[in-house]
This record gives structure tokens, C-alpha cells and sequence, in this order.
């Protein structure tokens, strides 16, 4: 391989662990339905908060601007009111999260994949042949092979190890005649 082609692969490299290996190396740590999971229970718990402080907002409204009267005011029509507004926008961020965050994981595993291809190719290794690329998460058939998604897009980096011909160590035992035949002291 030419030194510019190195040059290049090596700029290619420096410029991704510059930008976005931090965040793709947190996704690639998980499945993807944990990393979706995981991702929404975060949105639902800020959300959840969120809500909580918009209704205390509304009460304080409701008391302090319209001068609603605390005797008069039907807390149980208007919990519920609250409530069921609160699940109708977790349900709808949940899904639209779950979307947004598959997306996600299916790039960040693409990169890390194209990332690895650059090293193997940088060290002379011989790439591996390509990954059927998996359809995004609104593209996807109905199909029981589709269906497996917790299957990483790439294999792990592993460097290869020295051929054992090389090793000129031979286990031996205690219990082999030959191994206190040449013991230091004994001959």
C-alpha cells in the first residue's frame, strides 16, 4: 500500500475518533433493543419531569391568575384531565424516540463497522467480505429473518496472534522421564 493511501486512511480515522467514536462506542456497548430501551426510559424520565413542572405551573395559574376557588375547583375531573394528556405525550414521544433512536444505533454501527474496515485495511489485513446492510426501522419487512435485530452489523476487531509454529516452547510434565533428565545439577 502507498504511504498516501495510509495518509489518507489515517486522516479518515483521526477525523471519525475526533467526532463520533465516543458516542458510537456507548451505543455499539449495548443490543439494540437495550440501547433503544435504554435511550426512551431516559427521554420518558425527563419528560415525566418536565410534565410535572408545566402542571404545577397550571395549578399556580389557575389559583394565582384566575382566582379559582379551592372549595369549588373538581380535583378528580381535572387529574384526570392532566393525566391523561401527560400519556398521550409519552406515548407519542415513546414512539416517535424509538424511531429517532433505532436510527441512531443503525448508524453508529454502520460507522463503527466502516472504521474497523479502515484499520484491517490500513494494516494489511484483508477486509472482510460486506455485511448485508439491515433496512432502517420504517423500512423493514415482515419477515421472521428481519425480525432478528440484537445481531451487531460488524465482528469485533481482534488482532491476529503469531502462528504456533513459531513458539519453540514444549509443555512438559513432572511425570515425563525426560523432564529430570536435563534438570540444572543432573547429569
Amino acid at each position: 500500500m502507498y504511504n498516501k493511501e495510509k495518509i489518507i486512511i489515517m486522516s479518515k480515522m483521526a477525523v471519525y475518533d475526533k467526532r463520533d467514536f465516543a458516542k458510537d462506542s456507548q451505543a455499539n456497548h449495548y443490543f439494540r433493543h437495550d440501547y433503544i430501551y435504554k435511550r426512551n426510559m431516559q427521554m420518558r424520565f425527563g419528560l415525566g419531569i418536565g410534565c410535572l413542572i408545566l402542571i404545577l405551573f397550571y395549578v399556580f395559574y389557575l389559583f394565582a391568575v384566575d382566582g379559582a376557588d379551592v372549595f369549588a375547583l373538581d380535583y378528580q375531573f381535572e387529574a384526570l384531565r392532566m393525566l391523561s394528556l401527560v400519556l398521550v405525550i409519552m406515548i407519542g414521544y415513546s414512539f416517535i424516540g424509538t424511531i429517532i433512536y433505532t436510527r441512531e444505533f443503525v448508524i453508529a454501527q454502520r460507522r463503527i463497522g466502516k472504521y474497523f474496515a479502515l484499520m484491517e485495511r490500513l494494516n494489511g489485513e484483508k477486509p472482510p467480505p460486506p455485511v448485508a446492510k439491515k433496512r432502517g426501522f420504517l423500512k423493514a419487512k415482515a419477515t421472521p429473518a428481519a425480525e432478528d435485530d440484537d445481531e451487531p452489523l460488524h465482528e469485533p476487531y481482534r488482532p491476529q496472534r503469531p502462528p504456533a509454529a513459531d513458539l519453540e516452547y514444549r509443555y512438559r510434565s513432572s511425570d515425563d522421564p525426560e523432564f529430570w533428565d536435563d534438570a540444572p545439577g543432573k547429569k
